[in-house]
């Protein structure tokens, strides 16, 4: 446990090094950033859960067939690793970016909201899954944990199939938050940009999100009144994250050469920071900067996940890689007739993910064998990774939001998951295919 307590203090290393290597690229920020990624990932992986660790030693096998094979080119391996630990220097600072709405003063306005909708006749379905989408752009599955928290306090009963609805509301979000990190990792690899993916995918998103919402309003429940009074509290959560795409889309635009992954980390621990010294001095004491440091830490120290999953990625798809094993993939996606490449790679991203490979790892073993920013249609890749993905996301027991929500409800993954969602999954895809082929017939055929 000794070498556990050193993750905070490491931790702060690794944000300032990834911080430095983004604005000084090619100078020892790298190798700092590198050395003290990998030294965290071996720490992470020691207190990782049985999945992590069986990632990592398929990744050590497969590395070490790289070494005796003759293959390994450090120079390569070591231009791509940053990458994968770029990833997890995003994940920690988005975690964080909840920090002004997890008050319990808000969890209070949320219930009050909550109640008030309920009076006018708002289910406590639709409810639940438009604050699992709005919530979930700027904090990913962790909103769940904010949804659950207030369904606890208003619908004990019918929590379970609320928090359901809430998971199928926010599977519509990645298909177009920036602050969402397989998205942002779709958009860079494919190359598309953020107006375009917006064009591509919003006609998807909003007739989606709005027919989840009509038969979630079926699901009417019993909303325990609240104390509070509704003011404009309960509306700030709802456009804070709102406000957080709108920023870190307006700084994209401003600054058109630099990678999403740096705009997103710089904006939103800029927008945290300022609201928490601005808290601060309205309070006149320093109970919010307090607050915003504890969070951090808590990010740090919990982390093992997200260095073991990401750092294991890197080393088996650069191995993979050297190894030559992805290019029989790539083949059979370039031989492939452009109408069908779309389809294929919504359907091996919806397999990979259900057998057990997590999303993001899955992407760029894709783009390792068939590079997506070749494609004649970016937007169209793009378009074809969400679809694929949103398919399963509430169907694979490997998905962070079944997991979640399993850990919230206390139900098997495959209960929360499969058993409860294969309706909407089946609906999801169905949707998903036809809409793959409007785009084929509209960015190829016709451009």
């Amino acid at each position: 446990m000794r070498l556990d307590t050193l993750r905070f203090p490491l931790g702060a290393m690794f944000l300032a090094a990834y911080a430095y290597s983004s604005f000084a690229p090619g100078s020892y920020g790298i190798i700092a950033f590198l050395s003290v990624g990998i030294a965290l990932y071996a720490l992470s992986v020691l207190w990782a859960s049985t999945f992590h660790k069986v990632l990592a030693l398929i990744a050590y096998a497969i590395f070490g067939a790289v070494l005796l094979t003759g293959r390994f080119e450090i120079g390569v391996f070591f231009e791509g690793l940053p990458t994968y630990f770029n990833i997890v220097a995003v994940l920690i600072i988005l975690s964080v970016a909840g920090y002004p709405i997890r008050s319990q003063r808000f969890e209070a306005q949320i219930q009050a909201l909550m109640a008030a909708m309920t009076r006018r006749g708002v289910g406590v379905g639709a409810t639940a899954a438009g604050l699992g989408h709005v919530l979930g752009a700027a904090l990913d599955v962790g909103s769940f944990v904010l949804v659950n928290v207030i369904l606890r306090r208003t619908v004990p009963k019918e929590r379970a199939e609320t928090m359901v609805w809430a998971g199928r509301g926010f599977s519509f979000t990645p298909l177009w938050s920036n602050l969402n990190v397989f998205t942002v990792t779709t958009i860079e690899l494919t190359g598309v940009s953020y107006p375009a993916l917006l064009a591509t995918m919003l006609p998807f998103a909003i007739p989606g999100l709005a027919v989840t919402l009509v038969l979630a309003q079926r699901e009417k429940g019993e909303v325990s009144e609240s104390s509070e009074m509704l003011n404009r509290g309960a509306i700030a959560v709802l456009f804070y994250p709102v406000l957080l795409v709108a920023l870190v889309a307006l700084v994209s635009v401003l600054l058109p050469g630099s990678p999403l992954t740096v705009i997103i980390s710089f904006t939103v621990a800029a927008v945290v920071v300022l609201m928490a010294v601005v808290a601060t001095g309205f309070l006149r004491r320093l109970s919010p900067v307090r607050r915003l440091a504890r969070e951090t830490h808590e990010s740090l120290v919990g982390s093992h996940a997200e260095f073991a999953l990401f750092g294991s990625a890197g080393i088996l798809v650069l191995s993979l890689e050297g190894l030559g094993v992805l290019a029989p993939i790539g083949s059979l996606l370039a031989v492939l007739p452009p109408s069908l490449v779309a389809p294929a790679l919504a359907l091996v991203m919806a397999l990979g993910w259900m057998v057990g490979i997590h999303v993001i790892p899955l992407v760029f073993l894709i783009d390792a064998a068939f590079p997506l920013s070749n494609g004649p249609a970016p937007a169209l890749w793009a378009a074809a990774i969400l679809l694929g993905s949103q398919a399963v996301l509430l169907l694979t027991p490997f998905s962070n939001g079944t997991m979640m929500l399993s850990r919230l409800t206390g139900l098997h993954p495959l209960e929360i998951g499969a058993r409860r969602n294969w309706r909407f999954s089946l609906s999801v895809a169905l949707a998903g295919l036809l809409y793959l082929g409007l785009l084929t017939f509209l960015l190829l055929f016709r451009s």
